[in-house]
């Protein structure tokens, strides 16, 4: 069996499939395994991943049942110890199941793995996120998930995995949810288990292509129970610091949408302590100025520039 079981779930991804698993079959580390699930794909994406006719891969066919299921679906089959996600337009460089692979060996203490990463923008760009990130260390145990993870996330789907037994402990990911799903199940397994971390940057997370989530409404999505991890865990600072920037970013979402009962239910559960002045001004400011914010803020991120409230 090999080591590391590589899940793709795949939705209409037929411009992209074929690079990103290029991008697998090129890596250096070669114990591994990739499962893809076509969740019903409807531009063809299939016949890009049987075109490459690559005996590592299986392909499996179901009908559209959302990342969640087919990101299941994925673990469910998997023969490896260790599950590495990877979205279906992201990218690895050819040493990122080496990095993954070395983080298993030299943190038995750790059941959770990941690397650093880039946003590839749309005219190719690479932009690093702004993270907490100043490691002495080119790897090392986490010490605390959430307060790491208080600007932009340091790890990304495609640059995180994971042993396959925790399944069984904090479940799979929760196909209830159609927004922040990674979230969600981020939450759980670090409340759980240890990570460890590589600083080496060797994944290329694709910022906005096509048919992403970012495109579609989220006021009309269903967001995790953030509400119900407070409870459960009251005395841990850093998670509800976590959960109320959550909070503050869907938001701020929903008044750029125009969803005004979607945001003024979201805003009675904002503990604006947890926020600096920047983001208490972006929380009550108009949706036009925070429209023309964002714009600005994207305009400058095209030009490799990043502009945060941090």
């Amino acid at each position: 069996m090999p080591k590391i079981t590589v899940v793709i779930p795949l939705y209409n991804k037929a411009n992209f499939i074929k690079e990103t698993l290029q991008s697998v079959y090129a890596q250096s580390f070669t114990d591994y395994e990739v499962v893809v699930i076509n969740d019903g794909s409807t531009d063809g994406s299939e016949h890009h991943v049987l075109s490459l006719k690559n005996e590592k891969t299986i392909l499996i066919n179901q009908f559209n049942n959302g990342l969640s299921n087919a990101r299941n679906t994925g673990i469910e089959h998997a023969s490896g110890s260790i599950i590495c996600l990877l979205d279906a337009d992201d990218l690895w460089l050819p040493n990122h199941l080496q990095k993954i692979a070395n983080l298993v060996d030299s943190y038995p203490e750790a059941q959770l793995y990941g690397t650093a990463y880039s946003e590839l923008l749309p005219n190719g760009l690479l932009v690093k996120p702004k993270t907490k990130t100043s490691f002495k260390a080119t790897t090392l145990l986490i010490e605390d998930y959430f307060k790491t993870s208080a600007q932009q996330p340091f790890i990304t789907p495609s640059s995180f995995g994971f042993k396959k037994k925790i399944i069984r402990t904090i479940g799979g990911f929760d196909p209830t949810i159609t927004y922040a799903e990674d979230t969600d199940f981020f939450i759980r397994a670090n409340l759980n288990y240890k990570l460890a971390f590589d600083a080496t940057t060797t994944c290329h997370y694709r910022y906005e292509s096509e048919n992403q989530i970012t495109r579609s409404k989220l006021s009309l999505k269903k967001q995790p129970d953030y509400a119900k991890y407070l409870l459960e865990n009251a005395g841990n600072d850093s998670l509800k610091r976590f959960i109320h920037l959550n909070y503050y970013y869907l938001c701020n979402s929903y008044k750029a949408e125009r969803a005004t009962e979607a945001f003024i239910a979201m805003r009675k559960n904002v503990d604006t302590a947890f926020l600096n002045s920047k983001q208490r001004f972006l929380l009550y400011a108009p949706p036009a100025m925070l429209n023309s914010i964002r714009y600005f803020k994207q305009k400058m991120l095209f030009k490799g520039k990043r502009l945060t409230t941090f």
